[in-house]
């Protein structure tokens, strides 16, 4: 038997060999297996590189939508649009004109404001139209001429009756200030309508009644007010503000009453 050491040595002396393909002892008997040719190569494991882990989220930068200088309206092919389409474009359009006030962009903004006004008149007008021609649709709204005479005639003498009723209690009252250019105007009105209707006015000047004036809520001038006798305390009702003729006035004032619940008669309301 050899010696221990002996045998370390020898292992030791061929460990940085190369391996040989394996033969077994009877096919290499005289080599023998204690050459040390015979070996057990080791599988080397690769080593994975591994990502160097982020320390932090970057942090995401805000996006912005930069808008472009010109309004350029798709005028080919807007009649193929939808409404949703127009929309944004009509929208994009007022921000671009918005932000560059250039005459060009005005313009092509106001073009296409027109262009879809035009739409929406040619709509009201055909359905009108395609109303009158439907038997269902037309009996909801007198359209021959006899029946619109006579809508007239009842609603002219239902609202005499109305006025007369309500004169003792009801008047008008119009908020004017100096300098205004349609007050002296609307205040022709209500002397027509005084003669008309049988009906009080009384005309405030925003300078000498202040207080009234911001408790109205006055903005805009001639500020013209339904003012209601209810139990010794008046009540303000606005009916419009601005300049109207003596027939714009008569309607506001029924659609008011109407709205309030003074009136239940429908007919009496023009829309």
């Amino acid at each position: 038997m050899w010696p221990l050491s002996l045998l370390l040595l020898i292992s030791v002396a061929f460990s940085g060999q190369v391996c040989r393909p394996y033969k077994n002892f009877y096919e290499d008997r005289e080599r023998g297996w204690f050459w040390k040719e015979v070996c057990v190569e080791e599988k080397k494991e690769e080593k994975k590189e591994e990502k160097p882990k982020e320390t932090a989220k970057q942090e995401e930068k805000p996006k912005y939508r930069f808008l472009p200088t010109r309004v350029q309206i798709p005028w080919d092919i807007l009649d193929r649009l939808s409404p949703e389409d127009i929309q944004k474009i009509e929208q994009e359009a007022r921000h671009i004109a918005l932000m560059y006030p250039t005459r060009e962009n005005i313009l092509e903004h106001m073009r296409l404001i027109r262009w879809i006004r035009e739409k929406s008149v040619k709509y009201a007008k055909l359905s009108e139209y395609y109303m009158r021609q439907d038997p269902v649709l037309a009996y909801d709204k007198p359209t021959a001429v006899p029946m619109k005479d006579a809508l007239l005639v009842y609603r002219e003498g239902e609202r005499k009756k109305v006025l007369d009723r309500f004169a003792d209690k009801m008047g008008l009252v119009v908020v004017v200030k100096q300098g205004c250019f349609e007050c002296p105007g609307m205040q022709q009105v209500l002397e027509l309508a005084k003669k008309e209707w049988n009906w009080d006015y009384r005309i405030v000047y925003a300078e000498t009644h202040p207080n009234l004036v911001q408790r109205l809520g006055t903005q805009n001038y001639p500020d013209i007010f339904l003012v209601v006798n209810e139990k010794g305390y008046p009540r303000f009702i606005r009916i419009g503000s601005g300049y109207m003729t003596l027939n714009q006035l008569e309607d506001s004032l029924f659609l008011t009453l109407y709205m309030e619940g003074y009136i239940k008669d429908e007919k009496l309301v023009v829309y």
